[in-house]
């Protein structure tokens, strides 16, 4: 049920009028006023408007007549005023427009400033002009917030991958938060040894993060309701995005993938290889015994690639040790027109020790990946026509040629191995 433009007009009054303005949160008003004026309503929109002109206006003449004696009534009910008012007075005096004009975009401040700008004998005519300008600012944001809200987030790719981003680095900024607090009151106590003692508060709170992502939340994935729809729809793989990230949002380096195979699953194809079949953090319930266990065993789980958001649904390596292995990840795309068969997409690199690297939001010790990622390629098509001379493999100029920058940790030269069961060429030859 949409607020009425007289509770939009109350609202925005009282978040204006000093003293009011102390318990009514004018926020949710702004928002509804914006939320209608999507659905075509301007009513509203011309409703907080008018309240917040009144309400500052209401203000500036209770401050103008009433004066200090007011300020010392409102700072004896409510002492938090206190450090406002005082703030206020300093940079009414040192940037009285510039207050004037922002002042609902400095927080607490813009509880007093038409109070503080009558008190301090403003005159009115230059008050009303930069209030307006003030009122125009400070209505508009939240107004267009709400607007926004009602169409949804979604439709808006930019706040979209910005909302991704913060949700995907939410403990990072929590570690950072934390850190600004220990390192402040650590300079009010003057504790000794600041610096060591914050550096040792960093690592321990990365240690939690690491320890927390992939043995806590890591799996959580297997919880949540995923739409699965597209990988019942054709593709056609010259379509395909040739990229996955280390993490959800898409803001870290990119790593290629750089196979495609065609049929009900690539599991059978790479254990006849001989490849081992990995557990991954987002797809097993890994605890940190199981982790040790798996590393003793030499086949430590695969940390995640996200493509299109999604994790690998299968990982594999060749034998190896805990430093260097060939490694692949599976997804299923979609499903391939002439064969009616799933499609899958894999990317293929080597593992070559170890690095410190951002990761899903964390900063974590992983493998370092070989750029050259076109030599486990052609290694796999090798393998395979030794092997399995029943499958046909071709590389197909697919993806662009890079070279490893500051948006790809990879270079190739473009070309993707396509793997298919020879039976399956009977099929698209009968429907071609």
């Amino acid at each position: 049920m949409l607020l009425t433009g007289e509770t939009l007009f109350i609202g925005a009054l009282l978040d204006a009028l000093i003293g009011p303005n102390l318990f009514v949160p004018g926020e949710p008003f702004l928002l509804a006023a914006g939320y209608q004026l999507q659905q075509g309503v301007w009513s509203g929109l011309i409703a907080v408007f008018v309240g917040a002109i009144l309400g500052d206006h209401i203000s500036y003449f209770i401050g103008r007549y009433l004066g200090g004696g007011a300020q010392r009534k409102l700072i004896t009910w409510q002492p938090k005023t206190r450090r406002p008012i005082a703030r206020c007075r300093r940079l009414m005096h040192q940037k009285g427009n510039y207050v004037l004009m922002f002042a609902r975009l400095l927080g607490p401040i813009a509880w007093v400033v038409p109070f503080m700008a009558g008190s301090n004998k403003i005159s009115w005519r230059r008050f009303a002009a930069f209030d307006l300008v003030g009122v125009l600012l400070g209505i508009g944001q939240f107004v267009m917030w709400g607007y926004l809200l009602a169409i949804g987030v979604d439709q808006f790719p930019l706040l979209t991958q910005a909302q991704a981003v913060l949700i995907e680095h939410q403990y990072l900024l929590l570690i950072l938060i934390c850190c600004i607090v220990f390192v402040y009151f650590g300079r009010k106590l003057r504790w000794r040894f600041l610096f060591a003692k914050s550096t040792l508060f960093v690592c321990l709170l990365m240690l939690l993060a690491n320890y927390s992502h992939f043995f806590w939340f890591a799996d959580d994935f297997q919880k949540q309701s995923r739409d699965e729809s597209y990988k019942q729809v054709v593709v056609d793989a010259n379509q395909l995005l040739f990229k996955a990230y280390p993490g959800k949002s898409g803001v870290f380096d990119a790593q290629a993938i750089n196979v495609v195979y065609i049929g009900e699953t690539p599991r059978s194809l790479m254990k006849t290889l001989g490849w081992i079949e990995n557990q991954t953090f987002s797809r097993n319930d890994i605890e940190f015994k199981d982790y040790l266990r798996l590393l003793r065993a030499k086949t430590p789980p695969v940390s995640d690639l996200f493509w299109h958001g999604s994790p690998q649904e299968m990982a594999f390596q060749l034998p190896g040790d805990l430093m260097h292995r060939s490694h692949i990840r599976w997804w299923q795309v979609g499903i391939d027109g002439s064969t009616e068969k799933p499609m899958w997409a894999g990317a293929l690199s080597y593992d070559n020790g170890l690095q410190f690297t951002p990761y899903s939001g964390i900063f974590t010790v992983l493998h370092s990946i070989d750029p050259n990622v076109d030599i486990e390629r052609d290694r796999l098509a090798a393998q395979i026509a030794r092997l399995l001379p029943h499958h046909l493999t071709l590389l197909q100029p697919l993806s662009k040629p890079r070279r490893q920058d500051d948006e790809h940790d990879y270079s190739t030269d473009g070309r993707i191995l396509m793997i298919q069961e020879q039976s399956l060429l009977a099929i698209q030859s009968h429907r071609s």
